[in-house]
């Protein structure tokens, strides 16, 4: 050293400590933090959907349902979707007394009763009380779908349930063909398949609810049918219990059900079938009585609106009706049919 000659300095390197740079998640685990948050979601949506069944009544605030209706009805609007009538005599039904719902047909993916109806069901129009449109339950796991149909006040369309409401004095809307008439619908035929057992009829026979009935006029023209792949209609029911029949939608796009062609739509309202007094175990011979007349009101409702309210040429070919038990169906009488236009092609 300059100051302390004869003596050494020693310099030792103490290497720096190594810079800690924070480590985020990885995008995987990330995705797999949010698939666990949406399965508990799922869970506790689907108990307070089981509470809501137990109950028979919607449950949380009517702003939320209301505002998803509004929603819908922007966008059907923006798609070129709108009510243009509404008529029949179900709207002035008796408000004091409870009913069990029907609508026709089903069409491709049941777009009306979600997108332009279901303000009436948690308003409770036109019968007086909220009621709750049924669809099929596995709809209610699917992501997205569920939540919509759930927020709206839908409901699973299998006897538990439907039997849960009912006893408990709650009002159901049901699609008598179900997904049998979903897999079948078709833009160019108005069809209207029923089960065997017509369990919806003995359903409103046990509880003494008049069967109020709404048609959809316009419902099946929303899409076009594509012909030839029933086969993967059938191939994807069997795997996932979804029935969809593809279709092409707005711009020929394929099965785009957010897209719907432009199409007026008409809902009229049908006189309600009255069938007498409860009965827990109603006779075939009373089943098939009541079940007459309410093909009977479908059909003049039908046929009474088909050439206002539908195309020419569909109109023409008038209502398809199947029951799939085989037996054979008591049509009108061709005096009692109104008229319907020729078709143009």
């Amino acid at each position: 050293s300059a100051h302390h000659p004869g003596t050494f300095c020693f310099f030792i390197a103490v290497p720096a400590s190594p810079r800690v740079v924070p480590m985020g998640p990885s995008p995987r685990m990330a995705v797999a933090a949010v698939a666990a948050a949406y399965l508990v979601f799922t869970q506790l949506r689907l108990r307070l959907l089981e509470y809501a069944i137990k109950i028979g009544k919607p449950v949380g605030p009517m702003w939320l349902p209301l505002t998803v209706t509004k929603v819908l009805k922007i966008w059907s609007w923006m798609n070129g979707v709108n009510v243009r009538s509404e008529s029949g005599e179900g709207l002035e039904c008796d408000r004091s007394r409870r009913y069990m719902m029907t609508w026709h047909p089903h069409g491709f993916i049941v777009y009306c009763p979600i997108f332009l109806m279901a303000e009436k069901a948690i308003r409770g129009e036109p019968v007086g009380a909220p009621w709750h449109c049924t669809g099929a339950p596995v709809l209610f796991k699917v992501p997205f779908i569920g939540e919509l149909l759930q927020v709206l006040s839908g409901r699973p369309v299998d006897k538990r349930t439907l039997e849960s409401i009912m006893a408990a004095g709650g009002t159901v809307a049901v699609q008598p063909g179900g997904m049998t008439e979903q897999k079948a619908t078709r833009h160019d035929q108005e069809l209207a398949i029923f089960p065997a057992n017509l369990g919806f009829i003995r359903m409103a026979i046990k509880y003494g609810t008049p069967i109020l009935m709404l048609y959809i006029f316009g419902e099946n023209q929303l899409y076009k049918k594509v012909d030839g792949m029933e086969k993967f209609t059938d191939m994807l029911f069997k795997a996932t219990g979804l029935a969809l029949p593809l279709f092409t939608a707005k711009a020929g796009l394929p099965t785009a059900a957010f897209f719907p062609r432009a199409t007026d739509i008409h809902a009229r309202w049908g006189a309600p079938v009255e069938v007498g007094e409860p009965d827990e175990n109603p006779s075939d011979e009373k089943v098939e009585e009541v079940f007459s007349r309410y093909l009977k009101e479908l059909q003049r409702i039908f046929y009474a609106n088909a050439q206002e309210c539908l195309p020419p040429d569909v109109a023409a070919r008038g209502l398809k009706i199947v029951r799939m038990d085989g037996k054979p169906v008591d049509e009108l009488h061709a005096e009692d049919k109104p008229p319907v236009m020729r078709s143009r092609l």
